[in-house]
């Protein structure tokens, strides 16, 4: 349905007449530039308050060469990817929906937020918090210590008072 504008639309407007709270989106991955342009269009429209970027990136196949098996159970192996290889991804949508909206629909970036430098990288891209799924499942609650750690000495290390101060501060060349 992410992948249809009309359809979302359609549903997004509908969901929208009876949401009493903030209502957020979840995106699939887009790989274009023409398509984070007319998703935008359409979030705009359908009054949509926060966005979560990006969904797992459809239909991998992950092996385990040792047991000589599929790592994802359903669908014969197939399933979503998540982790450090969907980051580029999802960095990509979050700075692509974070400069369409100038920064006034807030962003939580997810995929790929592994160590504090992950989630440094989605806030500089203009995310206002990030999601963990692959990490948390692996190493537990405890990885919500490590990350915050890991994050507040990135941000001394900088000179960022807060992970406000570099939401969206992305340099491009």
């Amino acid at each position: 349905m992410g992948y249809d504008p009309d359809v979302s639309e359609r549903l997004l407007k509908r969901v929208r007449k009876v949401i009493t709270v903030p209502m957020g989106v979840k995106l699939p991955p887009y790989f274009d530039p023409a398509h984070h342009e007319v998703m935008g269009n359409v979030i705009g429209r359908c009054n949509v308050d926060f966005l979560n970027m990006i969904n797992s990136v459809g239909n991998g196949l992950v092996i385990d060469p040792e047991r000589e098996t599929v790592v994802i159970k359903p669908k014969g192996g197939f399933g979503g990817l998540g982790g450090r290889i969907i980051k580029p991804v999802a960095l990509a949508n979050v700075h692509a929906f974070y400069k369409l909206f100038q920064g006034k629909i807030p962003i939580i970036g997810t995929g790929g937020v592994v160590e504090g430098v992950d989630a440094f990288e989605h806030c500089l891209c203009g995310a206002s918090a990030v999601q963990i799924g692959t990490v948390l499942v692996e190493e537990g609650l405890d990885v919500f210590g490590r990350l915050e750690m890991e994050l507040a000495a990135i941000l001394k290390r900088k000179g960022y008072n807060s992970i406000a101060e570099c939401r969206g501060q992305l340099k491009e060349l």
